[in-house]
């Protein structure tokens, strides 16, 4: 999710009235149930949240991912600068998350180290690229003035795809060898951890909502040169998927269906409070009446099954939705209730197949991204930093760094 704007809380507005829905009542009822088709929900989980130095010293944390060949220091109890100390970091989250029998997750940007984790816990991972990434890989292939993570990248089209790592301008590079050059990029396939062959990632997501930052014709031309660089890798069946917000579906798909070389589309959908705002918008806005969280998940229903119209339901899963319970300090936790049942409904909903696509539903997300005193993304009138209050656990102190701690009993995210 990114921080939202008017343009996702107006789409959902024209949505339901064009789908009839007001976002109350009671859940749709399908007779009869089919079996289930999932085992449960899958989770999105943003790492800058948990395992960064950072603790909000400024308004952008960056999760760890040293180099592997950096030595940690006697005493170094850093993660940007010793691997072991952030691959435990990783290691512990995708444990809990293994814990929770989550089968899948979504990441947002390379990270070597939580692909490792992954790997190690059984979780598949849909690996997010970096927004830069889209326009690098639909450049031509002869330039060489591209950028990766906002920083020059001398690689453009089908040779920005750099499964097997660079140092500079050599490549493959071993990932664990030193690296004394810009950029480093670690291998996503080499004798260290073979992510992609091995079957660890299993979709590689173009960007984060970039619909409307790039045009859909950058977009369809970036997935067919990531294409041909999966089918020279000889990894062709990995899929690839782009996020949209809600109500993108129909100008981005035509026929039914996405663009040739896009496998899925992950739809982020939220819901919304009518035209003044949604849980996801900065402020964020909270269904009223009795059932807010009924009334939320109902909305979101809705939505998604219209998304589903534009592109065709088995391309079409439900990438982001979830229940912000807003800054801690305004809101003294009285959102929270409504998050837990948000998420109950979500897994009885997918269990009962009131929910299809070609993934399972994906919750967002595993842990808050805002500090202890707020974020405009929770509350009004606080700083624009972090994502809101979306997650089942927070770091002690609301930090970036430190022990996990549940915000609430978690339901059970698998099917009963």
């Amino acid at each position: 999710m990114q921080l939202i704007e008017l343009t996702r809380v107006l789409a959902v507005t024209l949505l339901l009235a064009a789908s009839g829905c007001g976002g109350g009542g009671s859940s749709p009822v399908s007779s009869p149930a089919p079996s289930p088709t999932f085992s449960g929900i899958n989770v999105d989980y943003a790492p800058e949240g948990r395992c960064s130095d950072n603790n909000w010293s400024t308004s952008t944390p960056v999760a760890c991912n040293p180099q592997l060949g950096f030595t940690c220091q006697l005493g170094d109890n850093s993660l940007t600068n010793c691997p072991t100390n952030c691959q435990a970091c990783y290691n512990s989250d995708l444990s809990t998350i293994k814990s929770l029998n989550v089968s899948t997750i979504t990441i947002y940007q390379p990270n070597y180290y939580l692909l490792t984790a992954a790997q190690n816990a059984g979780i598949k991972v849909v690996l997010g690229l970096y927004d830069d990434s889209v326009s690098g890989l639909a450049a031509s292939s002869g330039s060489t003035n591209c950028t990766y993570a906002g920083q020059p990248f001398p690689y453009c089209g089908i040779n920005y795809a750099l499964v097997n790592g660079t140092c500079g301008s050599t490549s493959p590079w071993p990932p664990a060898n030193f690296c004394e050059s810009n950029p480093y990029v670690a291998a996503l396939n080499s004798s260290s951890g073979e992510f992609l062959s091995n079957g660890t990632v299993v979709g590689i997501q173009l960007g984060n909502e970039i619909l409307g930052q790039v045009s859909a014709a950058t977009i369809s031309t970036a997935a067919r040169n990531l294409r041909s660089a999966l089918t020279t890798a000889k990894v062709p069946n990995i899929k690839i998927i782009v996020s949209l917000i809600e109500g993108q579906a129909a100008q981005f798909c035509s026929g039914g269906a996405p663009p040739t070389d896009v496998d899925y589309i992950a739809d982020h959908v939220y819901c919304s409070a009518g035209s003044s705002g949604g849980v996801a918008s900065t402020p964020p806005v909270w269904p009223s009446g009795s059932n807010p969280a009924q009334t939320c998940w109902t909305q979101v229903q809705s939505v998604f099954a219209t998304d589903q119209q534009s592109c065709g339901a088995a391309n079409v899963f439900l990438g982001e939705t979830g229940y912000n319970t807003g800054c801690p300090s305004v809101y003294n936790q009285q959102h929270v209730p409504d998050e837990q049942s948000f998420i109950t409904q979500m897994v009885s909903a997918t269990c009962g197949s009131q929910v299809s696509g070609p993934l399972a539903p994906f919750l967002f997300e595993f842990g808050d991204v805002c500090p202890a005193g707020g974020c405009l993304a929770g509350c009004p009138g606080e700083p624009t930093e972090g994502n809101g209050y979306f997650g089942m656990y927070f770091t002690q102190g609301y930090l970036t760094k430190g022990p996990l701690t549940t915000k609430f009993t978690i339901p059970s995210l698998r099917c009963q």
